[in-house]
């Protein structure tokens, strides 16, 4: 399981076409991995949570020409990789990562863009939206 960081400026992109963009490519990955999609905790509304949506990882490949400016406008040439992703789910009850996680969840803040979980941070992540039942 990953978790892809987004601000707020792209957020609605990377939800509604199911795709993230990064400088670099995540590795270690498999198709069919969940990636939890967190919201810049500085692009929060009051009383949001980050952690708002969970996908499944399709392919990561090569951003191609105008494929950025398609989905995130005002964003071309930022980014050298896209991440295409399927059944994105919205969580019925989103969370921060320290909820779950507690003091654990520190490792995950200097993400920028992405990080994958341990395995053990995955575990607990997954039986806590087991238990929400979505």
């Amino acid at each position: 399981m990953y978790i892809f960081k987004t601000s707020g400026a792209t957020f609605e992109g990377v939800i509604d076409h199911q795709r993230h963009a990064f400088v670099s490519k995540p590795g270690d990955w498999n198709p069919e991995e969940y990636a939890l999609i967190s919201k810049n905790r500085r692009d929060l509304s009051a009383g949001e949570k980050q952690i708002q949506y969970i996908m499944k990882i399709e392919k990561i490949r090569r951003i191609r020409p105008g494929e950025a400016e398609k989905y995130w406008p005002g964003n071309e040439g930022r980014w050298k990789y896209i991440v295409e992703c399927y059944d994105i789910v919205r969580i019925p009850q989103p969370f921060n990562l320290n909820e779950v996680l507690k003091d654990r969840a520190v490792k995950y803040r200097p993400a920028v863009s992405f990080k994958k979980l341990d395995d053990e941070d995955e575990k607990d992540i997954l039986d806590h939206l087991g238990k929400m039942r979505y």
